[in-house]
């Protein structure tokens, strides 16, 4: 039994680099809970369809459910993402968002080269995005003060993203942050899936991806949030350390999981959900005005 198996039973701002069901939080255990709760509490949807009826209901719904995934520099991230996309998962890429920002011209890129000056960019005037790596990386306050131009920029790019999928009707899609955390994003995404992979591994596959020294692979990682930390926040956990068919392993129980039926609580804020309030809202009004009548 793969590691995920044994934890579920239990219970963007910008990076110039680019870079299981655990134990969690009492909060996290219960806003989503274990296969095992599952079995031994009933869904709203049961009271009210039989299992059959409620199936073909759900299917016919096109709600959202938003997932958060994050991780660390080197830690395989982008695997997983590409791993949803490949299985029809709709992804909102931060990173790309981040690109779009940061375009010459751009309210974002206005603000950066104000903010680093001319040598930052490139001859035909785009942000040098090494260039700017290297000096954040090496300076955290300079490193807090682009996060704090860029956030709020990103954040609503992120936000239209996920509105032109909830337009679409999207089911399931995945926003891949690498400061999911640092932004407070987690906040808004349930699930949360950390990418997490052991430090020697990510030192050693850092050094290969970017060709630079151990020290500098050391520097890049400590930059930023610990791996750890954000293992203890997340709801699944997806160990990247081993092979690529151990990592698809564990992510199909993962895309399992997410793929199960939506809460009442996510169903309200689908597309379907928003039309039926609204309906309900006008035909309660019609009504009362027809009492008073």
């Amino acid at each position: 039994m793969s590691p995920l198996s044994s934890n579920a039973r239990l219970g963007g701002c910008w990076d110039p680099c680019q870079e299981p069901f655990l134990h969690g939080s009492p909060r996290h255990a219960q806003s989503w809970p274990s296969p095992r709760w599952r079995k031994q509490q009933r869904s709203p949807g049961e009271f009210f369809f039989p299992i059959r009826t409620r199936d073909r209901r759900w299917r016919r719904v096109r709600a959202m459910r938003i997932v958060g995934l994050t991780g660390g520099i080197a830690s395989g991230k982008t695997t997983v993402s590409n791993l949803f996309k490949s299985h029809g998962v709709p992804v909102v890429d931060a990173d790309l968002v981040a690109r779009d920002v940061v375009r010459k011209g751009t309210g974002g890129w206005k603000k950066v080269v104000a903010a680093f000056g001319d040598d930052i960019l490139l001859e035909n005037g785009e942000i040098d995005r090494a260039c700017l790596g290297q000096i954040v990386f090496s300076d955290a306050t300079k490193r807090q003060l682009l996060n704090r131009l860029l956030a709020p920029y990103i954040s609503f790019g992120i936000f239209w993203e996920v509105v032109k999928l909830w337009i679409r009707g999207s089911k399931v899609i995945i926003l891949d942050v690498p400061l999911l955390f640092e932004a407070k994003m987690d906040q808004w995404t349930a699930p949360i899936i950390v990418v997490w992979v052991d430090p020697e591994t990510q030192v050693t596959r850092l050094m290969a991806r970017d060709d630079i020294s151990q020290e500098q692979a050391k520097n890049k990682i400590h930059a930023q949030t610990a791996l750890d930390w954000k293992k203890t926040k997340a709801h699944m956990v997806i160990d990247n350390s081993g092979t690529l068919e151990e990592t698809k392993l564990q992510f199909q129980e993962v895309l399992n999981q997410i793929s199960r039926p939506l809460t009442w609580k996510e169903l309200a804020f689908s597309r379907e959900g928003v039309f039926w309030i609204l309906v309900s809202a006008i035909v309660g009004v019609l009504v009362v005005q027809k009492n008073l009548k």
